[in-house]
């Protein structure tokens, strides 16, 4: 902005310092010179070159005893412009107000006279000045547009235009400071394209961070949308004038060595992405910490050293309470490949837990679990990228954990007899269908293997097929064991003729295990029947001889007196040792209660 106030006090200081200094060389003062090479190649001679910012700075006092000082030194004060002034010099600014005007007058008369051995007033010269300390020290909320060095970045068109009044642009393409597209710290080679991102610079006093704001967040997107390298340089740039611009410190961490590379198709779902993340919601509040986190770790020099933040960031965003107590690993993975049976993808997350676990104690690893440290830390960078994109854009809903033990439930049940849509419903008690009896078939048998099917027994039909067809199985035969083998009963005529039985030819039975019941017919024998009264006779009538024992039946009657008359030989009494005799001799017996 002009200030006439400004340029005319400046005009008089400058008349008043050219009289002063021409005097003081006129009695006598001499102005310092320097030898310098002679420009020229084939030159063998030098030159001298007048200091004369020396003499100026030697006189300084000469300079504040005139009378147009002070009003020059009141108008640049109040002016604000020596700060600017100064700093697009790179000299240092004082912090206060007066310092900082007569710094900048001491540079300002010193910049009329610079490399001229006299003091005389040039007025073409002092306007030039004044027009340029306009330029230097107009306000940069006066720009219309910022305009910041992309790191890493390149795409394939020459422009492309996105959401949020940004652009990004071949630096090739446009009016831009030689500064600005130096390849000095940017990673890049110098024949390799620049490219900027260019964002509207509004006129308010917060104006400036608003447009680093935007672009920031636009770095951000970018990091979310893909892998790669991408950052914002120290430096952003507005125009203030013809061949002048005014420098802004972003305030932004470098990015990790690397590159990032954009093509065309892809700006469409950017610009979705970048919207979604403009939104205002809760779920975005709650996600806001993890973001934070996962831009930390795009900053660190390698996915190991970003390990930590990741894994954070997939804390944050799986935080709080689900349906189900599922594991950290188990819900990352279900979100991560939308499969709860993905093994895989639990065991590296579960070798990412464990390797942070090493990093913290102090462990050096290369490899875990038979993989790499940096592919497992590479796999969890991208993995926390696609947990967040997708839950900023909504796949996830409110809520990233109940998300998550959803999918589990959800697989869970595909695996089982119900299914995601029965879920909460009583239609999934009916999600068996009943079998279909032309679908029934027998069983096919496999070569080399057993096969062993069990089939219920109908006896009598049932409730629902009184004719005895199953409703499951069909018609099934009743099971015929294999019949055991038969032996022949040996005769017992004593016994025979004391129950009054006719002797009868031998013929062969089963054993049983156990007597059966007498069924209708068969005659039942128990000790107060009259065949029973006559067997206990008998065995009450035995007379026994001393130390024998009674035996039932009678001896007489069981046809077994050949058998008993044969000897048998005597036991072994190495296996049946006579017990020694004891003797006990207890006299009192006491106990005592604990």
């Amino acid at each position: 902005m002009h200030d006439p106030v400004l340029d005319e006090a400046l005009k008089r200081l400058a008349a008043e310092a050219s009289t002063r200094f021409s005097s003081l060389v006129a009695t006598g003062d001499e102005i310092p010179f320097d030898v310098a090479e002679n420009n020229g190649d084939s030159s063998h001679f030098y030159r001298y070159v007048p200091l004369t910012s020396r003499f100026i700075s030697a006189h300084i006092e000469e300079l504040r005893s005139l009378p147009s000082y002070g009003p020059a030194r009141g108008a640049i004060a109040s002016s604000d412009v020596a700060a600017p002034y100064l700093e697009s010099r790179g000299i240092p600014v004082p912090s206060e107000p007066t310092r900082r005007a007569e710094e900048m007058i001491a540079v300002f008369i010193t910049s009329l006279w610079e490399g001229t051995t006299e003091f005389s007033l040039d007025i073409s010269r002092v306007e030039a000045a004044l027009a340029g300390l306009e330029v230097q020290a107009r306000d940069i909320r006066e720009a219309d547009v910022l305009m910041v060095p992309l790191i890493g970045f390149e795409m394939t068109p020459t422009e492309i235009t996105l959401e949020g009044d940004i652009r990004i642009v071949q630096a090739d393409s446009i009016e831009a400071p030689l500064e600005a597209t130096s390849s000095d710290g940017t990673g890049r080679s110098a024949w390799q394209t620049a490219y900027f991102a260019l964002t509207d610079l509004e006129s308010s006093e917060d104006g400036p961070r608003q447009a680093v704001s935007r672009l920031n967040g636009l770095i951000r997107a970018l990091r979310l949308y893909k892998e790669g390298s991408v950052g914002l340089g120290p430096f952003g740039f507005a125009p203030v004038g013809e061949d002048s611009w005014r420098r802004i410190e972003t305030a932004v961490s470098p990015p990790r060595s690397g590159s990032y590379f954009l093509i065309e198709s892809e700006v469409e779902s950017l610009n979705e992405l970048i919207i979604s993340l403009a939104k205002e919601s809760p779920a975005a509040d709650r996600m806001e910490f993890a973001q934070k986190r996962f831009q930390y770790g795009c900053e660190r020099e390698n996915p190991v050293d970003a390990l930590s933040d990741h894994l954070i960031a997939i804390r944050a965003s799986l935080g709080g309470e689900g349906v189900i107590d599922a594991p950290l690993a188990a819900r990352a993975a279900a979100l991560i490949t939308g499969e709860a049976d993905d093994l895989r993808s639990r065991e590296r997350v579960e070798l990412a837990l464990d390797l942070e676990l090493s990093l913290i104690n102090g462990e050096d690893l290369t490899s875990i679990g038979g993989e790499s440290a940096t592919y497992i830390a590479a796999w969890i960078e991208d993995s926390t990228r696609h947990i967040l994109r997708e839950a900023v854009l909504g796949h996830y809903g409110a809520n990233l954990n109940v998300a998550a033990e959803e999918t589990l439930i959800t697989s869970g049940l595909t695996a089982g007899e119900g299914s995601a849509l029965t879920i909460g419903s009583t239609a999934e008690w009916d999600a068996v269908a009943e079998p279909d009896e032309d679908l029934i078939t027998e069983p096919v048998a496999v070569e080399g293997a057993d096969i062993h099917i069990f089939k219920p027994r109908v006896v009598g039909g049932t409730s629902v097929d009184p004719a005895g067809e199953d409703p499951l199985f069909g018609i099934v035969p009743e099971f015929e064991p294999e019949p055991l083998p038969e032996i022949a009963r040996e005769p017992m005529p004593e016994i025979e003729r004391a129950l009054g039985i006719e002797p009868q030819e031998p013929e062969t039975v089963t054993p049983w295990l156990i007597e059966p019941a007498p069924q209708e017919g068969e005659i039942s024998v128990t000790a107060l029947s009259e065949i029973g009264a006559t067997l206990r006779e008998d065995w009450l009538s035995q007379t026994p001889s001393s130390g024998a024992t009674m035996e039932w039946p009678s001896h007489a009657m069981d046809g077994l007196d050949e058998v008993r008359r044969t000897s048998h030989p005597a036991p072994n009494r190495n296996f049946f040792p006579e017990p020694e005799t004891t003797e006990w001799s207890v006299s009192e017996m006491k106990f005592r209660s604990r």
